[in-house]
């Protein structure tokens, strides 16, 4: 099969310095810790050629939201990886799986049936009391992908021997488990929907599973980054105009010269587009900091998710990450410094969409165009800095259109 550059589907390489034409900040609007809502809230952007551009926090008071997927009925699923408490009780694990419908659209999910626990005590933990990486990252239930026969398939990193990526039925029952081999930081079907691709971030890999057999096949394994540190693939999508995946390699640990290591370096991460049958990979966006997540339109213009700009203030093992009275502190990512950034398919300027987002995770785009975002990485109620003053950390979902 032709590469995507054979087909006429040339890679979109900026570098990093751009600007933020029609970009927007957001503020953080917090009615509660773990209880969701849909809030009303918007922000409207400056008119430019290509219209004006709403941000709005759509869902608030949530514990780590990762991925995000519209269903038929435009209802919103929702998986949460949870407080990062490592509970040994399964009873008391706090990852989820939650519907969101507004069915009298009065603008909240707050009446009867509304908002729909599918399952909840999955597994949650942080990375820093497990890995000692010294930044309060959460996992735990981490993204997933609505089929058009009405099934759902959510990827579950429980740590080590707790890997899954389950297959839901359109009732709402359990069934398969298609992969237990590695944290799977992002899934994307295929457009024939036969196959489900998954990022591996342990392993660095990305693998296609067909849903009809479960036999998995690797696609390819990322070869190190600039730095020498390993790539560690985040989130995908799948390019619905010839079947690539475009991956966003967030870059792992480098070592520096004076044998210091640095959590990630400013350049290296980027975002690769791979032939799924062939396996070969081109860069598609390069000289990115922390590209975690990754949509692309019927169009082909690519939305890429960063983190956060640069490391700050990582923890010691052992800190505690609950205590409502700590000082507030960055944890390893700067807090609101993160950015969503539209690359257009004909190469022209990129455009940030949103920026001072605090440690988004993943994007969507919706059957409608906009695109569902989650924020606010870390220790729900932990206090961070902020832009104008202390705030604390609560995860939300925002929903940019208009661009």
């Amino acid at each position: 099969m032709p590469t995507a550059a054979e087909e006429g589907s040339s890679p979109h390489v900026w570098p990093r310095s751009i600007g933020r034409s029609g970009g927007l900040a957001i503020g953080v609007v917090a009615l509660g810790f773990f209880g969701a809502a849909l809030a009303a809230c918007t922000t409207s952007g400056t008119s430019d050629s290509l219209g004006s551009i709403t941000v709005e926090v759509v869902l608030t008071g949530l514990a780590n939201p990762r991925g995000v997927a519209v269903d038929a009925q435009g209802g919103l699923l929702v998986a949460e990886a949870g407080l990062g408490d490592d509970a040994a009780d399964v009873t008391r694990r706090t990852g989820k799986l939650t519907r969101f419908f507004d069915s009298n659209e009065d603008g909240d999910v707050t009446d009867q049936g509304e908002t729909q626990p599918w399952f909840e005590h999955l597994a949650s933990y942080n990375a820093m009391d497990v890995y000692a990486t010294g930044r309060d990252e959460v996992s735990g239930p981490s993204d997933l992908v609505v089929h058009s026969d009405g099934r759902v398939f959510l990827s579950v990193d429980g740590g080590f021997d707790e890997l899954v990526l389950w297959e839901i039925s359109p009732s709402g029952s359990i069934g398969r488990n298609l992969s237990a081999r590695s944290n799977m930081t992002g899934i994307g079907l295929a457009p024939d929907e036969g196959t489900i691709f998954v990022t591996e971030s342990t392993l660095n890999q990305l693998v296609g599973i067909s849903l009809e057999g479960g036999d998995r096949r690797e696609i390819i394994a990322f070869a190190l980054l600039r730095s020498g540190q390993q790539a560690v693939p985040a989130g995908l999508a799948v390019d619905p105009r010839n079947g690539d995946v475009l991956v966003a390699l967030f870059s792992g640990v480098a070592q520096a010269e004076n044998g210091s290591f640095i959590p990630f370096v400013a350049g290296d991460s980027k975002v690769v587009r791979v032939n799924p049958v062939t396996g070969q990979m081109v860069d598609e966006i390069t000289g990115l900091t922390t590209a975690v997540d990754v949509a692309v339109d019927v169009f082909g213009n690519v939305f890429v998710v960063e983190m956060a700009t640069d490391f700050a203030e990582l923890f010691d093992r052992g800190a505690v990450l609950d205590d409502p009275n700590a000082v507030p502190l960055h944890g390893g990512y700067l807090r609101f410094s993160g950015t969503v950034t539209l690359y257009p398919a004909d190469g022209g300027r990129p455009r940030v969409l949103a920026a001072g987002l605090d440690a988004p995770t993943n994007i969507t785009l919706a059957d409608d165009g906009s695109l569902y975002v989650s924020t606010g990485q870390g220790t729900p109620g932990r206090p961070i800095p902020g832009p104008d003053g202390p705030k604390v950390i609560v995860g939300e979902v925002i929903r940019i259109s208009g661009f």
